[in-house]
């Protein structure tokens, strides 16, 4: 078997295909003010770099080049501590780049007609001004405490079909979305438990409840300054996405041990450096989970990496390259008056898709 610590890193870099903290789904909330997604993080690290007040606006430009230098530092340092890469490592690094990765939403079904009436996917800030009460949001206010989810939209990169546990739609973006994006490799919730090893279901009732979370950085359910700092580590942009992803395949295969699951795995990543198809090559990087499987398949089967995109406020129909529908739901969904403008773009889900 794969040793432990594989599968450690791997429960730290693939939350959104790995088991993680199931989302607390709220349908009313509180809301903060307006922000962009991302500029807690950013206010911290001002904040980290001398307390007194800059008294200077954190705006939507400056915000995106703290994210940009936030990134460039983090992949420098993985460059350094990477360094000196194999020929073989240095391959799929050239490999990678030309293959986009793929941008996916995962959708529940009964919000479909909601995304195709507004002809954009939107944050929840936005469904709240909306005042569509009857949509479930998965979006937890742990998150929103942590960087400002509220405002954002979400995005798998790399997963060939997405994440299937956020819904039965496929929505496939286009890779120019990729430009008001930003991305970590784990969700969140997943950060606060496996890396901050808090109890962020608890602290996610909490929230849900209307209950205010202790202010007190000894409390064990408290968020704040040490958990945004170290989150900011982790912020990637979009210019370093696919290098992000190779650079995290890299670990997983120098950590392989001599099991017989461990040999599948590096089969798989010596097919990557070969595979000129991008479709075929995203399937190897993260191969479907089987249903059922043993603990042997899922050895197997272990994705190479993962990485969650982050968008501010909403991403328009225009970017859609497609919308995939449960098979059996197609013709409803072809007949809605909302759907209508956009046949092109809806089809049904392959047989076999999660």
């Amino acid at each position: 078997m794969i040793t432990v610590r594989v599968l450690v890193f791997l429960c730290l870099v693939i939350a959104g295909i790995s088991s993680g903290v199931a989302q607390t789904v709220i349908k009313k909330r509180v809301m903060t003010p307006s922000q962009q997604a991302g500029a807690p993080l950013a206010e911290t690290r001002r904040k980290a770099i001398n307390v007194l007040p800059f008294q200077r606006p954190l705006d939507a430009k400056k915000l995106k080049k703290w994210l940009e230098i936030s990134s460039q530092c983090t992949m420098a340092e993985f460059e350094l501590f990477l360094s000196p890469l194999s020929a073989e490592e240095q391959e799929l690094l050239n490999v990678i780049e030309d293959k986009p990765a793929p941008i996916i939403n995962r959708l529940h079904f009964e919000n479909l007609r909601h995304v195709l009436k507004e002809k954009a996917l939107v944050s929840l800030r936005i469904e709240e001004k909306l005042q569509h009460d009857s949509l479930t949001h998965t979006t937890p206010a742990v998150e929103n405490l942590l960087y400002g989810a509220f405002d954002a939209v979400f995005a798998s990169v790399g997963p060939p079909h997405g994440s299937p546990r956020y819904g039965d739609v496929i929505i496939r973006l286009k890779d120019s979305v990729r430009e008001k994006g930003w991305a970590t490799p784990f969700s969140g919730m997943h950060f606060m438990y496996a890396i901050r090893h808090k109890d962020a279901r608890k602290m996610q009732d909490l929230l849900a409840a209307g209950t205010t979370l202790p202010a007190s950085r000894y409390n064990p359910l408290h968020l704040g300054f040490d958990d945004r700092l170290h989150f900011s580590h982790y912020v990637v942009t979009e210019k370093s996405w696919n290098k992000m992803l190779a650079y995290q395949a890299i670990l997983v295969h120098r950590n392989l041990d001599d099991s017989p699951a461990s040999q599948k795995v590096k089969q798989r990543f010596t097919e990557m450096l070969t595979e000129k198809d991008p479709t075929k090559f995203w399937s190897l990087y993260i191969p479907a989970r089987i249903k059922n499987g043993t603990p042997e398949q899922d050895a197997e089967n272990i994705p190479f990496g993962y990485l969650e995109g982050k968008f501010d406020d909403q991403i328009s129909i225009d970017c859609f390259t497609s919308i995939e529908v449960p098979a059996d739901k197609l013709s409803e969904v072809r007949s809605w008056p909302e759907a209508q403008p956009f046949l092109h773009l809806i089809r049904a889900k392959p047989a076999g898709t999660p």
